[in-house]
């Protein structure tokens, strides 16, 4: 991460986003102490480039297509390929789940295998998972949402809060924090309902929200991290969930894996990475 230039709080920074965005250039916006608009690059290499954009923008002058004609999906498929492919898994699994193939689906990727006991379905043991081999299980819950709405709302915040970090460090970060947070959230989930029946991306996508705002904390100077709103709600979000009032509106909410995945995210900022801030 290089930091670039700052604009005044007054000043709108999206045309410049856009210009740099329209010139393949990533970066981030961050806000200072006082609001002012501070954009950092992703990628050093790219400084001679970003130079000659600056000096187009401050010109009013349009940027040039890149040589690589590709249209902006396809852009933003190559540089967060993770989150994408996490996106899709969640559709695909859902969407077997919901509408093609049912129970099946559940049967397969459930925390645990589960039998009918009479007409009453329960979880076996964790040991029957890890005797059985069926190590699988320990993550794939993840992929499986109760509803379209369930789907989509976890979606937006593996998107949005996913691709922030697939940009500032990487996929193999990124998939180290997925399958981590996953195994915690997961795994609390289970030992402390003793169900297997559960399923949804929120357990990761606290572990996003834990992961970036404690790094953002040791590490400002890396231009990744949340501002203070959105994780008071996020929080607040998960608070609401374990009181009688959610479960009143019918807010099923895994509660157990939102706090187990949050506290796997503190956990993972934690950890001594490298410090070269090279991405993979």
């Amino acid at each position: 991460m290089l930091k670039l230039l700052t604009l005044p709080s007054n000043q709108d920074p999206m045309p410049l986003s856009r210009h740099l965005w329209k010139a393949r250039l990533g970066h981030r916006i961050l806000p200072d102490e006082q609001g002012n608009h501070i954009f950092w690059l992703l990628d050093a290499s790219h400084l001679p480039l970003v130079k000659q954009a600056l000096d187009d923008w401050q010109a009013g002058r349009a940027t040039e297509p890149a040589k690589e004609n590709v249209t902006s999906l396809v852009y933003r498929l190559k540089k967060v390929p993770v989150t994408w492919v996490m996106l899709l898994l969640g559709c695909l699994v859902t969407v077997a789940f919901e509408w093609l193939f049912g129970p099946i689906v559940f049967l397969l990727i459930s925390f645990t295998p589960m039998e009918f006991n009479g007409s009453q379905l329960i979880s076996l043991p964790l040991s029957a998972t890890l005797t059985s081999g069926q190590w699988w299980r320990l993550i794939t819950p993840i992929f499986l949402h109760f509803g379209l709405m369930h789907l989509v709302f976890n979606s937006l915040w593996i998107w949005v809060l996913g691709e922030m970090i697939e940009r500032n460090q990487g996929q193999v970060k990124l998939i180290l924090l997925i399958l981590f947070t996953a195994l915690v959230s997961n795994s609390a989930q289970f030992l402390i309902n003793g169900s297997s029946q559960f399923g949804g991306l929120s357990g990761v996508v606290y572990g996003y929200l834990g992961y970036i705002w404690l790094w953002g904390r040791l590490h400002p100077q890396q231009g990744l991290a949340l501002g203070n709103a959105l994780v008071v709600f996020m929080l607040g979000w998960m608070v609401l969930g374990m009181t009688d009032f959610s479960r009143s509106l019918g807010l099923n909410m895994a509660n157990e894996a939102h706090l187990g995945g949050l506290l796997a995210g503190l956990a993972f900022a934690l950890l001594p990475w490298p410090k070269t801030g090279s991405k993979t």
